[in-house]
């Protein structure tokens, strides 16, 4: 397996922060997605920038989880992205509006990989924490939010897998995640 693309990353992030539009700064997050999660063992590309049929919603990114025991086994076997590469954090409407995407497709978990993180404080489960806590509590639907911080720490695959599971483990036992 190739080494990890982090200077492919960090050189894709650069180029959201200099792009013009709002179209070439979150596709620009959606390659490095693309990008960071397609290196785990089992992970592999679907689709991306799909509207339902209705033309009433958009996934940003689709992959599919083979669970292999080094890769991200504890997730189920189809991941949905959406990505925000905004200057603010995420407010409390989009993540809700995120979550029922993750409900209309059927599917108990989705990634939103947020530049600045989401509004509230995660401790005290204010904002869009609420929001995710709720949807957990009420339907068990999960939610994991990825930050560009993060994701510019990463150097190595398994970096990517640690931060997932961490997370995962997080919110499943109700902890603020890191």
């Amino acid at each position: 397996m190739a080494g990890f693309p982090h200077t492919e990353i960090a050189r894709r992030l650069s180029d959201g922060d200099a792009a013009a539009t709002t179209e070439g700064k979150g596709a620009a997050l959606e390659d490095v997605v693309q990008c960071s999660f397609c290196k785990i063992r089992g992970i592999g590309f679907l689709r991306r920038d799909v509207t339902n049929n209705a033309g009433s919603a958009e996934i940003d990114i689709l992959l599919f989880n083979q669970r292999h025991p080094l890769g991200l086994p504890f997730l189920p076997d189809y991941l949905i992205f959406e990505c925000k590469n905004w200057a603010a954090p995420v407010d409390s409407a989009t993540v809700d509006t995120f979550i029922g995407k993750i409900r209309s497709c059927r599917l108990e978990l989705g990634i939103l990989v947020a530049a600045n993180g989401i509004t509230g404080n995660p401790a005290e489960r204010t904002a869009a924490n609420d929001i995710i806590r709720r949807a957990f509590d009420r339907d068990n639907v999960k939610l994991l939010v990825i930050t560009r911080q993060e994701i510019e720490a990463f150097r190595r695959t398994k970096d990517v897998v640690a931060l997932v599971r961490d997370k995962f483990g997080c919110l499943i036992m109700g902890l603020a995640s890191v």
